[in-house]
């Protein structure tokens, strides 16, 4: 071989290499499929969506039929790449849900595909219910792929630990006879009441790694324990559209960039519903945002969403970058939203002293510097009977009276504090906080009676351009 024809494979190998990582093979998964089938056509779906994942190339598309996707052997999690593996990089792949299970339909609110672990699933959840990887090598040059998750419910309430519900001791955190649990129970929280469930594991529900533009939309986020949406993205634009996150606890969503890519990386969040995100303790003293501004992002736009009944906040802007001059050149904008009962609207923070609350009436007014250039007609919900009624109503009523009650006792004569007294130690006593609601299940089925009810303002019903 002379070097010219060395030169010429070399060139053809690189474009194979090139041409396969932006494959478009399709592959189809349905409940009613078959362990052994190719998935390469809706008369041969594959069965689990994990085997799917593994089988695709680089590139391709994979559509899911109604059912439960609970991984290998319902492990209760699905992945692509490794899941906290800085030296794996994925692949690039297109998730739609909502397809009826012969493929002829899709439909995300008529044919529910969802991500729904239980109580065989309780000791095997890893990590995220769904998990993305998706980087390129060091020194790659070429294109940015795409990543798509479309058409999705993830719910991790049918496997949380919770309170028995019992509006009548107060111990358990039911607001009232129609809520489904009582509170939900942090990791390592042991209540003297009965208890629902399988596990208190803080998992993640959507989690990505991502180097490249990705679209998250029409999905419905519930009862996540540990975020709605979290992760880093590295390079590219995400655009985060037409899902319902609710009672999700921690924060809604929360995506962090790369601040030395700042400037090729951006966020679009839109024409999202966010309700009922619930702090990380039952204090109600920590987190509990809806959407959170984060940093190594040069231009995030939140515009269209509504927020409301957040434990803590609807949108934080509260972290900056280190670097003045990068810090100078981010946007972050919100515009055109509606905000009803939150704790706070908009809580921003300097860095020095206590955060400041904004109600939406006001955000005008904040610094261009912390929200801004586009800030205009951030509003209080307008009466809208739709809406609220296609909230679960118990539910509603029992976050608008929320009350906490607070107790502590001592005992000097105590064992422990005799003896504490006598080594000169500190006295001790203990503090009991009981809050009338926390992070109570709310019914998934009923998440997707949001889509829909406000014109031009959250979630809307899925036009699908697939």
């Amino acid at each position: 071989m002379n070097k010219r024809q060395f030169i010429c494979g070399a060139i053809l190998a690189i474009m194979g290499v090139f041409s396969s990582a932006f494959a478009q093979q399709t592959y189809y998964v349905s409940s009613t499929g078959t362990a052994r089938a190719n998935g390469l056509s809706a008369q041969t779906p594959m069965k689990d969506l994990q085997k799917a994942i593994d089988a695709a190339e680089d590139g391709s598309t994979i559509l899911v039929a109604e059912g439960n996707y609970l991984g290998n052997m319902d492990r209760g999690y699905v992945t692509v790449g490794i899941f906290g593996n800085g030296t794996n990089n994925g692949k690039y792949l297109k998730f739609y849900g909502g397809y009826s299970s012969d493929f002829s339909e899709r439909d995300v609110i008529k044919h529910v595909t969802k991500i729904q672990p239980g109580e065989v699933s309780a000791k095997t959840i890893k990590g995220a219910l769904l998990h993305i990887t998706s980087r390129r090598p060091n020194g790659y040059k070429g294109p940015l792929g795409e990543v798509v998750v479309d058409g999705f419910t993830f719910d991790y309430g049918e496997v949380s630990k919770y309170c028995v519900a019992d509006p009548k001791d107060s111990r358990t955190g039911t607001p009232n006879d129609g809520v489904l649990t009582g509170r939900i129970l942090e990791t390592g929280a042991s209540p003297a009441t009965k208890a629902v469930g399988f596990t208190q594991s803080d998992t993640y529900a959507l989690h990505i790694d991502v180097e490249g533009n990705m679209k998250i939309q029409n999905c419905v986020f519930v009862n996540c324990r540990n975020f709605g949406i979290q992760g880093m993205i590295y390079e590219g634009h995400i655009e985060i559209s037409n899902n319902v996150f609710i009672a999700c606890r921690y924060a809604a969503c929360q995506v962090q960039g790369n601040s030395i890519k700042a400037d090729k990386i951006s966020l679009d969040f839109h024409h999202n519903t966010v309700l009922f995100t619930w702090t990380r303790t039952k204090e109600l003293s920590d987190m509990g945002q809806g959407f959170r501004f984060r940093n190594g992002i040069r231009t995030i736009d939140v515009h269209n969403n509504i927020f409301g009944c957040n434990s803590r906040c609807g949108v934080e802007r509260a972290t900056y970058e280190s670097d003045k001059k990068l810090e100078a050149l981010k946007q972050s904008n919100l515009w055109d939203n509606y905000f009803f009962a939150n704790h706070y609207d908009l809580e921003i923070s300097n860095g020095v002293g206590s955060p400041i609350n904004v109600p939406a009436s006001r955000i005008e007014e904040c610094d261009e510097a912390t929200i801004g250039p586009k800030y205009e007609n951030n509003v209080e919900m307008p009466e809208n009977k739709a809406f609220t009624d296609a909230i679960d109503q118990a539910y509603l009523k029992g976050f608008l009276s929320i009350n906490i009650v607070s107790s502590s006792s001592y005992d000097g004569n105590s064992a422990a504090n005799q003896l504490n007294r006598a080594f000169g130690l500190n006295q001790q006593g203990t503090e009991t906080i009981r809050p009338s609601m926390y992070g109570n299940k709310y019914p998934w089925e009923k998440a997707k009676d949001l889509f829909g009810k406000v014109k031009d303002f959250g979630a809307q019903i899925p036009v699908y351009t697939r």
